[in-house]
């Protein structure tokens, strides 16, 4: 429990430290196109590539951020719940190398809708 819950710290402390950071590949291949798109995780996506992409892979597609883990395998590693409590916990206090950074709560719940494509 403790390693999963460094891990996750160490995940979302790269999500903050990337947030001014701009996008280093172009659109993932996430919920963004087709019909029937989950609009919170389209959303959410919008939101993961203009503030996260900098440092993270934020689709299932290859980036060439190499800072933090990718999306899809943070995705793997920690359930809803987590997330959004971390998602909360970055926006007041960043965590290691990641400064603060503003995250409401509804884009920290567009960001979990946004994850949970990732598994499919």
């Amino acid at each position: 429990m403790l390693r999963t819950l460094s891990l996750l710290v160490a995940g979302a402390a790269l999500l903050s430290a990337c947030a001014s950071a701009g996008p280093s590949s172009g659109p993932s291949s996430g919920p963004s196109s087709g019909p029937g798109v989950d609009p919170a995780a389209a959303r959410g996506e919008a939101f993961a590539v203009r503030r996260c992409s900098g440092c993270h892979a934020v689709g299932l597609d290859g980036s060439p951020a190499a800072n933090g883990p990718p999306f899809w395998q943070l995705q793997r590693r920690y359930n809803a719940l987590s997330l959004q409590k971390r998602f909360a916990e970055i926006s007041q206090h960043g965590s290691g190398e990641m400064p603060p950074i503003e995250i409401t709560r509804s884009e920290a719940e567009d960001l979990v809708a946004y994850f949970a494509t990732l598994g499919r």
